[in-house]
């Protein structure tokens, strides 16, 4: 059997969003590939990739996300060929938005100084990130943003299950992602809108799809506000069914605070929702902000706004109004879902292997 050229270390079980990009990609590489993903307790995982990394002995190391099970089975293995970092996050950025303490920041700082510092080249998805990590001395930048399959991720007629949950007649706000939750920030993901239909009383009605902490958290305030019956769980669905659950919705959040982690981190769920033809709401941070039309943005002031959903609300009304035109401007969205398709992002992210193995000396390979 040929030897294995391009090792991915996946921060992410077969079927999420980081394995997806990695099977792109993959099949796009010339030479033999694996994947290894993250399937239990992080200890064992580092362990498992790195042995993996040490038995195939591979050209490049694909790290996909900045996380400490990739990077930390990469060091382990001795090594084992260069190092790529493929990444959306910020991870010191983002422990201190959520106030977090200090062992954490620091093993975040070992973290980025590893995975940036030692990489043959670090793939974002964003500009904003690109900007960031030239202006603390990181070069080796290249921007590839997340992709969509559109021919997987198109509008879906959706009746059956709407009638199922009894959303007919009804405007249907969704949110999609890992429902997480901040005390030290006042909420989490899902929050801006729960508040907004709370406070301003919206016949309208939540859809929220994915799992995690924080929906236990919206249950809550949804019960405080009286308007649990408007808030429907979906439950995590696989890559493959995403859209037919986004087709539930006509309106779809993109909600980002205004502040350096969410600036680097804005394209994950935008290609999804556009190549969806859903009508997308979302606040004037990082990406979106360079991508969306003026009317489909709100305006998002620092770390956390307790106004938000009162601006939100406002424009919800208005959607409300009129549900064809909603629908309408949404499908309209589709065409800018072009650029994130995932043939040419899978293609760009393999190019980049490419021009390391080709500059590397061959007794290094």
């Amino acid at each position: 059997m040929s030897r294995v050229v391009t090792q991915f270390l996946v921060n992410g079980g077969p079927g999420s969003a980081a394995g997806e990009r990695a099977e792109r990609i993959a099949a796009e590489v010339d030479g033999r590939t694996e994947i290894s993903y993250r399937t239990g307790a992080r200890r064992g995982d580092i362990g498992r990739m790195a042995a993996a990394v040490r038995r195939n002995k591979p050209a490049i190391v694909y790290s996909m996300d900045l996380a400490i099970a990739p990077v930390t089975a990469w060091a382990l293995s001795d090594r084992g060929g260069s190092l790529m970092v493929d990444t959306g996050d910020t991870p010191r950025a983002f422990l201190d938005l959520i106030g977090a303490s200090w062992p954490a920041k620091r093993m975040a700082d070992i973290l980025e100084r590893v995975g940036y510092g030692r990489s043959r080249r670090i793939v974002v998805r964003g500009a904003y990130h690109a900007e960031q990590l030239h202006d603390v001395g990181y070069h080796h930048v290249s921007v590839i943003p997340d992709g969509v399959d559109t021919d997987l991720f198109r509008p879906h007629v959706v009746d059956d299950l709407r009638s199922q949950l009894g959303l007919d007649s009804r405007l249907t706000v969704g949110v999609q992602g890992n429902f997480t939750w901040f005390p030290q920030l006042g909420g989490g993901l899902g929050w801006d809108l729960v508040e907004a239909i709370g406070r301003h009383s919206l016949d309208i009605d939540a859809v929220f799809i994915g799992d995690g902490p924080g929906l236990s958290h919206l249950r809550v305030l949804a019960n405080r506000h009286g308007i649990a019956d408007r808030i429907h769980v979906m439950g995590r669905v696989s890559y493959n069914r995403l859209a037919q659950y986004l087709s539930l919705c006509d309106v779809t959040l993109l909600t980002q605070t205004d502040d350096p982690s969410s600036w680097a981190r804005t394209t994950g769920k935008l290609p999804t929702y556009l190549a969806t033809g859903r009508h997308i709401i979302a606040s004037r941070v990082g990406s979106a902000a360079d991508v969306l039309p003026a009317d489909h943005l709100l305006e998002y002031r620092g770390k956390w706004d307790d106004t938000y959903p009162d601006r939100l609300a406002r424009r919800l009304s208005d959607l409300a109004a009129d549900r064809a035109e909603t629908r309408r401007s949404g499908l309209e969205l589709r065409d800018l879902s072009s650029r994130y398709e995932y043939g040419s992002i899978a293609r760009a992210c393999a190019d980049q292997i490419s021009a390391i193995i080709d500059t590397t000396p061959a007794g290094a390979r």
